[in-house]
């Protein structure tokens, strides 16, 4: 499931503009409403790309639609679109790869986002990763290689297109651009698993070390009458927020995530909205 998100923006208007940057970061995440840092849990480790124990050897392809809800303080629930989601097996520079295609409906907006990761099944190593936003014309490509990341993005129709590079000293995941869950789902999650991963930020030009821990098993609705049991992962990233995974090791993976989009300082622990996505 955006800039971040991946690193991405939840809500669309009433921001400044360093606020905005972030949250059209999270938008790019995880939707239309309107997470870097020192090891945060004891006996973390941070798990580089390439380690062996990071594999998506098991993933197959799916097709997956969850519903969006938020619900502001104080307030009842609100119903807010749909984000659909697919997998599909591909080559990239004629190497095996996996294409992952996200799309979120914003109904009562008239707002579609488009998010497609191509990444290296094997590693979970990301090749590229495109961003489109329907009414503004905002878009968004990030190539990943040998030497670092090429951000290239147009902020809104007719502007002039923009270009930023980061030099890295290592590989990373694209978490927040649109791997989220199912990069998750990629780790080797047991009980008491606890993990530092490499993310690229956009907003911030460079490596966002993202806390990932088990919290236990659930066995919850998946659609259609049906029922998985899931672990449930927590992601508390330090700028953008908390979020929870509810995911498999089968397909689609990712059955349930809730985000809680931080009200300005994510440190000051106040919620703005927290967005829930369930499967139909």
């Amino acid at each position: 499931m955006s800039g971040q998100i991946g690193p991405g923006s939840l809500f669309i208007v009433g921001l400044d503009r360093r606020s905005d940057r972030m949250k059209t970061h999270l938008i790019s995440i995880f939707g239309a409403f309107l997470f870097a840092g020192p090891c945060l849990y004891a006996g973390s480790a941070r798990v580089e790309v390439g380690d062996a124990s990071v594999t998506g050897s098991h993933l197959k392809p799916y097709t997956n639609l969850w519903k969006l809800t938020q619900q502001k303080p104080g307030e009842a629930v609100e119903e807010a679109g749909t984000w659909s989601d697919s997998l599909e097996s591909t080559v990239y520079k004629g190497q095996p790869a996996m294409k992952r295609t996200q799309i979120a409906n914003y109904t009562k907006k008239g707002i579609q986002l488009t998010f497609v990761s191509v990444f290296d099944p094997k590693t979970m190593e990301s090749f590229f990763f495109d961003y489109s936003r329907s009414d503004n014309g905002n878009v968004r490509h990030v190539e990943f290689g040998s030497e670092g990341v090429v951000y290239r993005h147009t902020d809104s129709t007719g502007a002039k297109p923009e270009e930023a590079k980061a030099k890295l000293d290592r590989h990373v995941f694209d978490f927040y651009g649109g791997m989220y869950g199912v990069l998750i789902s990629a780790l080797p999650l047991a009980d008491g698993y606890a993990a530092e991963i490499p993310a690229f930020d956009t907003v911030t030009m460079a490596i966002d070390w993202v806390p990932v821990r088990v919290k236990g098993r659930e066995t919850i609705p998946a659609g259609a009458g049906k029922k998985a049991e899931t672990w449930v992962v927590e992601t508390p990233t330090k700028l953008y927020g908390r979020m929870t995974w509810w995911v498999t090791k089968e397909p689609p993976y990712v059955i349930k995530a809730i985000l809680e989009v931080p009200k300005g300082d994510a440190g000051s622990g106040e919620i703005a909205a927290i967005i829930t996505y369930t499967m139909v």
